[in-house]
């Protein structure tokens, strides 16, 4: 399934709008791709950790997450609420009708 949410990345005094597109599909694999910095790589592990002590958890499935537009940097740990939502909503642990309604931040 394709869930897409939203986050917002700064640049000087203007905000950008980041799409986030998450899939989950059969297989074993966890991708995220569009330009990410090392603390946005690192967010799996505290992701990981904010959904099971929640009681939920990452799918043992194959993850893609692609963060739009590519060209765009995005550093830090603000991207790590919008990645997991969007993890749920993809694997169905929660219903993802309104994931696209909001920016998530």
């Amino acid at each position: 399934m394709l869930v897409k949410t939203f986050g917002s990345a700064v640049q000087g005094i203007s905000a950008t709008t980041i799409t986030i597109e998450v899939s989950v599909s059969q297989g074993i694999n966890f991708h995220l791709v569009g330009l990410p910095d090392s603390a946005v790589k690192e967010s799996q592990q505290r992701i990981d950790s904010a959904l099971r002590t929640n009681g939920f958890k990452i799918p043992g499935k194959k993850i893609v997450i692609n963060m739009a537009p590519a060209d765009i940097r995005k550093e830090g740990s603000a991207y790590d609420l919008p990645l997991a939502i969007g993890i749920l909503a993809a694997s169905e642990q929660i219903k993802p009708e309104k994931a696209e309604d909001y920016m998530i931040m």
